[in-house]
């Protein structure tokens, strides 16, 4: 018989919650859209990331709050899966192997999705720093033959994402440089394609699911439904993780030593 108990999911962004407020309620209404009755999404930013995630040196300092909120459910429980809702993957594998509750990811989840709607996908980033992240991304889940470019929109500033869901003029903007973006992937030989960062939240927004016939996906909304799979799959099997190799479990000695050594409390109880 089906577990039809309520799902929580943890569902983090690296937007700060202060400074982009926008993009953070324009994602929870972007996952809300979707959620199946009883699924409860919470979405969560950080102090202060995103302020420049397209640099490896400030992605460092979002990766290490990302962990901690991941350690803080750990030794709270009450969360059925933890849902990475960006898109460079941070923390992903820490966090693997740490919990053992579903561990998901935006580019994850979107790469393979997106390989089952089309032979071919692309990526459109939010400025061009991006780019050569996402490329090691793809090439890692060792896919990239599938990728057919990487575009790019023209926000250096990631703070002017917040903008785009209150000011219609710079949502026009935004709407204007995708539009050129996924025409650019399509000549390239797109058949899907990833928006990445808040422009996902912003095309839900505005009900733009497909462009001159190829499938935008809604990357927020996707992120939910597997989410709500990995769970239902979890539930009824009692495995959501391999143990072998890369998502080893750090043995309880050393998770302990480490908690006294670094001080890091969430990790006491081994």
């Amino acid at each position: 018989m089906a577990d039809t108990r309520p799902i929580r999911l943890w569902y983090q962004l690296l937007s700060s919650e202060t400074r982009l407020k926008n993009s953070v309620a324009a994602t929870q209404a972007a996952a809300d859209r979707v959620a199946a009755p009883g699924t409860v999404t919470e979405v969560r930013g950080t102090r202060h990331g995103a302020l420049g995630d397209q640099y490896r040196l400030f992605w460092h300092y979002d990766v290490r709050e990302v962990v901690d909120n991941g350690l803080g459910v750990r030794q709270r429980g009450g969360y059925d899966a933890f849902v990475i809702a960006n898109s460079l993957d941070p923390a992903l594998v820490e966090l693997r192997e740490i919990l053992d509750i579903p561990v998901l990811s935006f580019m994850e989840v979107c790469c393979y999705t997106a390989c089952t709607m089309g032979e071919r996908f692309a990526l459109v980033a939010p400025n061009e720093r991006f780019i050569p992240h996402y490329e090691d991304i793809v090439r890692g889940y060792g896919i990239s033959h599938r990728l057919s470019s990487t575009e790019a929109v023209l926000f250096d500033n990631i703070g002017r994402f917040d903008d785009v869901f209150t000011d219609e003029k710079v949502g026009d903007e935004l709407m204007a440089q995708m539009r050129v973006a996924c025409e650019r992937a399509i000549a390239r030989g797109a058949e899907v394609i990833i928006p990445a960062g808040p422009t996902a939240a912003f095309m839900v927004r505005r009900g733009v699911f497909q462009i001159d016939g190829v499938p935008i996906l809604d990357c927020y909304g996707l992120l939910v439904k597997a989410a709500e799979a990995a769970v239902a799959m979890h539930r009824a099997t009692g495995v959501c993780v391999s143990r072998k190799r890369r998502y080893q479990t750090p043995p309880t000695s050393l998770i302990l030593q480490c908690a006294e050594v670094r001080g890091i409390d969430a990790l006491r109880k081994g």
